[in-house]
């Protein structure tokens, strides 16, 4: 990650109504998996939300919360998370603040290069499908693991359109103290 946790932590969104909200808020009292999305459009992005919702009661078993951050407006941040899950956090960051912070790639060759054909394919034989852009065309996503304390547990920052982690190994960087503090309660 290019800047430390606690300048991202202080970097404002919005809620997908439209509301301002610190970005820390969502690892203050416990660790949160962090998804950044390309944009609300995007068919890499809803089949990464899919298997990020698949394992989302084994992130919460662990004593961590799941939220999604995308760079459309507010309404396609509300309709995304409507349509694909609605029982999930789902943020928005249109100046693209977030995405920067975490060192986000994005250009032309990251989005249409050949890396990006066959995540295509998959992503299509998966169920997932492009809609029109909503957000950032050309922006990348990634993935972090962050702590209360602002620390960094995990990132991985997609190389290209369709790149992300297993989630086996990002559900494995949650801290083990998060799941002691989950048995707790």
């Amino acid at each position: 990650m290019r800047n430390d946790g606690h300048k991202l932590a202080g970097i404002d969104v919005l809620t997908a109504a439209g509301r301002p909200t610190r970005l820390g808020d969502l690892w203050e009292t416990r660790p949160a998996v962090v998804v950044w999305l390309r944009h609300f459009g995007c068919l890499f992005c809803k089949e990464q939300t899919a298997e990020f919702r698949a394992r989302r009661t084994d992130i919460e078993d662990r004593g961590a919360r799941l939220a999604f951050v995308g760079n459309g407006g507010p309404r396609y941040a509300s309709g995304f998370r409507d349509e694909f899950c609605p029982d999930c956090t789902v943020l928005t960051d249109p100046e693209l603040t977030s995405y920067r912070a975490i060192g986000a790639r994005s250009g032309l060759l990251n989005t249409l290069g050949p890396q990006a054909w066959g995540a295509g394919i998959r992503a299509f034989v998966r169920g997932a499908r492009q809609q029109r852009t909503q957000g950032s065309p050309f922006q990348q996503g990634g993935v972090l693991v962050m702590t209360p304390g602002d620390c960094v547990a995990y990132s991985y920052l997609s190389k290209a359109a369709g790149d992300h982690p297993a989630v086996d190994e990002v559900i494995a960087a949650i801290p083990a103290s998060a799941r002691t503090a989950a048995a707790a309660r």
